[in-house]
C-alpha cells in the first residue's frame, strides 16, 4: 500500500515564537469576495469585494482601531505555532480506504491536543473555498487568539478543494509576524509542489533578506524528486532541517521532533542577569587608520528565474548566486566565473567599486508541448539544462547550442549575450491512431537514425526541421515527411 501523500502543503508552517513582549501584529484587512468568502490579507481589498474592514490580527471580530502593543493581549514571550493546512483538491485522494484529508485531520487534531499550553497555536488554510483560485487563503485564527477545541473544530469542518500556493501563504503568514523580535520556527509539511507560478525559495529567502527571523523546517510527505528538490531548497533557503516521511507515523515522528525543539524554548532557563562594572578607562590608542577595498558588483538584469551560482574563477569557491527576487551579488574584487549546468561563463572581472553588469541568453521554444529537450553546448557536448512544458525557456551564456532529440540533434544554434533566441520545433501527428496500434517508430530520413515514437497514449512526436519517415514492423510505412520550422505536419 502507497504511503500517505500527506498535506500537498499541510504547509503546516510558521511554528514560531510569535515574539516578545512589546511586539504588535501586522495589519490585516478582512474582507468578503462576491462568492461569499472570507479572506485575510495584508493588502486593502480590491473594489468588488463586499464590507472590507481593517482588523486587529489579535482580534478578527473586533473592527474598530487596531489595539496599541499593551492592549493585543497576544503578544507575550511564548512561542506561537502558526498551522497552514493545504485543502487543495489533491487531498480527496484516498491512500488505502481513507482521504488523504481525514489523515491529515487526524494528525492535525492529535498534535493539537498534546502541544503544552504554553505554545500558542493560529491556523490558516488555503484552497478550501473554490477550485483553480490561488487566492483561496484564508486566517483563520491569528496566532494565540483561539483555544484548541476551537482549532480542531474548524480543522474537522475543512473541504478540500483548490490550488497549492505554498508562495502566497508564506508571505500571508510572515505578514503577521514581520514585527517579531524573536525567531520565528516554521514548519512546511507538503506532499507537493507549488501550483501557482509562484516560487517559494526565492520567497524564503527573499523574506530572510527582509530582516524577517525565521527558521523553516521542511517536511516532505511522500513526494517525488522533484517535489523533494523544491522543498529541500525551500528549507536550505530558511537555514532549517528537511525531514522525509513516508507514512503517517514518519509524519507523527518529523512534527514531533520539530514540536520538542519549540518546547524546548519555552523551557530553557533565562540567562543569568548581567552585572554592569565600571572598567577602568582605556588608554588613548593610536590612530590607525586601514584601508581595504570597496566591493564589487555582479549584476544580471535580464535574469528570469531560477539560481545561477557565482564562484572564485581561481579557487572554485561558491560566493553566493543571483536569482529573480535578488538580480545582484556584491562581491570583494577579482575573478569569478557563473554556473549553468556543466557549462561555465569565466572570466568575468570585477573592479572595486565596479557594477558588472552580464546579460545571459535565453533559449525560448514557445510551442513546447511536453517532455524534456536537454540542451547542450555544441563543441563541449556538456549539458546546460532542459527546456520543458512547464518552464519553455532555458537561461545560457553567450555560445552555439544544439537541442537533443533522441538520436537526433538540432545543432548552430547561436545565442548572443542578452539575446533571447526563439526555436520553433516541428510536430508530427497521428490523431487517428487507434489503441490496439503498436508504438510507431520516427527516425531521420537521410541517417536512419530515431527521433522518438509515436503511440496511442501519445498521438505526437516533437522533432527539428528535417525529412522523416514512420516504419511500423510490417504494418506500414511512410517516407519524406517534410517538416518546417514551427509546421504540424498530420498524418491520417
Amino acid at each position: 500500500m502507497k504511503p500517505p501523500m500527506l498535506l500537498t502543503g499541510i504547509a503546516l508552517a510558521l511554528l514560531g515564537a510569535v515574539a516578545a513582549q512589546a511586539t504588535r501584529a501586522a495589519d490585516l484587512y478582512k474582507w468578503t469576495d462576491e462568492k461569499g468568502r472570507i479572506h485575510y490579507t495584508s493588502s486593502p481589498p480590491p473594489e468588488t469585494a463586499k464590507k472590507p474592514q481593517q482588523i486587529d490580527p489579535a482580534n478578527p471580530g473586533n473592527t474598530t482601531a487596531l489595539p496599541t502593543p499593551a492592549a493585543a493581549g497576544g503578544a507575550t514571550n511564548a512561542p506561537g505555532v502558526l498551522f497552514i493546512l493545504d485543502a487543495s483538491g489533491s487531498m480527496k485522494a484516498k491512500i488505502g480506504n481513507q482521504e488523504k484529508m481525514a489523515i491529515a485531520k487526524d494528525v492535525m487534531t492529535n498534535l493539537l491536543r498534546d502541544l503544552p499550553d504554553t505554545i500558542q497555536v493560529g491556523l490558516e488554510v488555503y484552497g478550501h473555498h473554490t477550485k483553480g483560485d490561488c487566492n483561496d487563503i484564508e486566517v483563520i485564527a491569528p496566532v494565540g487568539q483561539a483555544d484548541k477545541a476551537t482549532l480542531i473544530q474548524r480543522i474537522q469542518s475543512i473541504d478540500p478543494k483548490g490550488m497549492t500556493p505554498i508562495t502566497q501563504s508564506l508571505q500571508v503568514a510572515a505578514e503577521q509576524l514581520k514585527t517579531a523580535e524573536q525567531e520565528t520556527t516554521v514548519v512546511l509539511v507538503s506532499d507537493g509542489e507549488e501550483t501557482c507560478k509562484g516560487d517559494p525559495c526565492a520567497a524564503v529567502a527573499s523574506l530572510l533578506q527582509q530582516g524577517i527571523k525565521l527558521k523553516v523546517h521542511v517536511v516532505g510527505f511522500d513526494v517525488g524528486d522533484k517535489e523533494k528538490q523544491q522543498l529541500t531548497c525551500i528549507a536550505k533557503a530558511g537555514n532549517g532541517k528537511y525531514f522525509a516521511a513516508n507514512n503517517a507515523e514518519q509524519l507523527k515522528g518529523a512534527l514531533t521532533e520539530v514540536k520538542q525543539e519549540v518546547v524546548k524554548k519555552v523551557e530553557a532557563p533565562p540567562p543569568p542577569p548581567v552585572v554592569a562594572q565600571t572598567p577602568p578607562p582605556p588608554p588613548t590608542p593610536e590612530k590607525k587608520v586601514i584601508k581595504i577595498a570597496s566591493p564589487g558588483t555582479i549584476k544580471i538584469p535580464n535574469q528570469l528565474d531560477d539560481f545561477i551560482p557565482v564562484y572564485e574563477q581561481q579557487s572554485n569557491k561558491k560566493v553566493g548566486q543571483v536569482y529573480y527576487g535578488n538580480k545582484f551579488l556584491q562581491v570583494p574584487p577579482g575573478t569569478y566565473k557563473l554556473e549553468f549546468g556543466e557549462v561555465y561563463w569565466e572570466g568575468i572581472e570585477v573592479a572595486p567599486g565596479e557594477t558588472k553588469e552580464i546579460r545571459i541568453g535565453v533559449i525560448k521554444i514557445p510551442n513546447q508541448l511536453d517532455d524534456f529537450i536537454p540542451v547542450y553546448e555544441q563543441q563541449s557536448n556538456k549539458k546546460v539544462g532542459q527546456v520543458y512544458h512547464g518552464k519553455k525557456f532555458l537561461q545560457v551564456p553567450p555560445g552555439i547550442y544544439k537541442l537533443e532529440f533522441g538520436e537526433v540533434y538540432w545543432e548552430g544554434i547561436e545565442v548572443t549575450s542578452g539575446e533571447t533566441k526563439e526555436i520553433r520545433i516541428g510536430v508530427i501527428k497521428i490523431p487517428n491512431q487507434p489503441e490496439q496500434t503498436p508504438f510507431i517508430p520516427v527516425y531521420e530520413q537521410q541517417s536512419n537514425k530515431k527521433v522518438g515514437q509515436v503511440y496511442y497514449g501519445k498521438k505526437f512526436l516533437q522533432v527539428p526541421p528535417g525529412t522523416y519517415k514512420l516504419q511500423a514492423d510490417n504494418l506500414f510505412t511512410v517516407e519524406n515527411i517534410t517538416v518546417e520550422a514551427g509546421q504540424e505536419v498530420v498524418i491520417e
